[in-house]
């Protein structure tokens, strides 16, 4: 068996037991995918290495995925590099081709990154049955693993940061390793002279103004208020943040109304609803939750919910079109909130 425990691969991309052959990355952390995907591509393709004996492609786009990654896999190197081939967004429909390919051999070495692999899905047995070939989960991240990502940046970039400000850090963004890391690198930024990050400069910086663009996003989305919204997202998209957030945030809020309009089709009225138990609101926010409370129908906050899954499926088959992905869902989300 060649699957590896979570435990074991910081120590196998620190040093591969392989040279050639398949390496599949999977989960439901498709940033800690990624970077996971980054990390062996920079080992087996490091930096002076020919360019031309690395080749990255986008499963979806690919007609005949078998044949051309069998082509890739067996041309050699015209220096004598490594070759390296990283396909990105792979299902279990490529299994089969690359079970043929793996039957013949090959001397590149074969990355591939896919969603969330249970134990019976092909792709995932056959990186777990073939000793050429290795199955590295990615799952997601806890506070304590995200910490110790984030004081490796700050260090790395020579930055005190107090143990308040990380944790402040790690509650204020919730477990994407992505979005993490993204924030870090701003912090990192504006420390740039002082050298220094304190527990304020986080809530600054990366709490209040993510929080209140996040609520204008979702807000705008859920009371039909398409310009607005428009503007939130390029807002969140310039600071750098992911939309893997945005699309997690927007489905609680969605998941949530559902909830506050079947209590409100039982007889409660809006201001009940928005004032309790877990469903209190900020008072910044009542009068448009009342609103889309009173607005929107179980049917179409189910149509929401489920345009908000299906986004995210997409985004992670396809992590080149996230963004335009987002935008399209929340902005087809707020048109039915404006025929409302």
């Amino acid at each position: 068996m060649t699957a590896l425990k979570a435990r074991d691969i910081d120590r196998f991309l620190q040093s591969p037991d392989i040279n050639h052959g398949l390496i599949v990355v999977y989960g439901p952390d498709q940033g800690r995918v990624r970077e996971t995907a980054d990390q062996l591509q920079r080992h087996f393709h490091p930096k002076g290495a020919d360019p031309m004996s690395l080749v990255s492609l986008q499963y979806a786009d690919l007609e005949n995925a078998g044949e051309r990654i069998s082509v890739e896999a067996n041309t050699p190197s015209m220096f004598g590099d490594q070759r390296v081939i990283r396909v990105r967004g792979a299902t279990n429909a490529l299994a089969k081709d690359l079970d043929e390919l793996m039957k013949t051999g090959m001397d590149a070495i074969l990355i591939v990154e896919a969603g969330n692999l249970t134990p019976r899905d092909a792709l995932r047995k056959l990186a777990e049955s073939d000793k050429t070939a290795r199955a590295l989960p990615c799952y997601a991240d806890d506070q304590r693993s995200l910490s110790a990502l984030a004081r490796q940046m700050f260090d790395a970039a020579g930055v005190q940061i107090d143990n308040d400000a990380v944790r402040g850090l790690v509650d204020i963004l919730g477990n994407d390793r992505q979005i993490t890391r993204l924030e870090v690198e701003k912090l990192i930024l504006f420390a740039a002279k002082s050298k220094v990050i304190t527990f304020s400069d986080v809530v600054v910086l990366c709490g209040d103004n993510a929080a209140e663009t996040m609520d204008d996003i979702i807000d705008s989305a859920g009371t039909g208020h398409l310009q607005k919204l428009d503007t939130a997202l390029t807002r969140a998209f310039s600071a750098g943040t992911h939309p893997s957030a945005i699309l997690t945030r927007s489905l609680m809020h969605f998941s949530n109304l559902r909830e506050m309009r079947a209590a409100f089709d039982n007889g409660a009225t809006t201001s009940e609803i928005v004032n309790s138990g877990r469903n209190r609101v900020h008072f910044s926010r009542k009068a448009a939750m009342e609103r889309q409370i009173r607005s929107w129908s179980a049917r179409n906050l189910a149509n929401a919910c489920e345009r908000i899954q299906e986004t995210v499926l997409a985004t992670r088959k396809n992590p080149n079109l996230e963004l335009a992905h987002t935008r399209q869902a929340l902005l087809a989300i707020a048109t039915i909130a404006a025929r409302n």
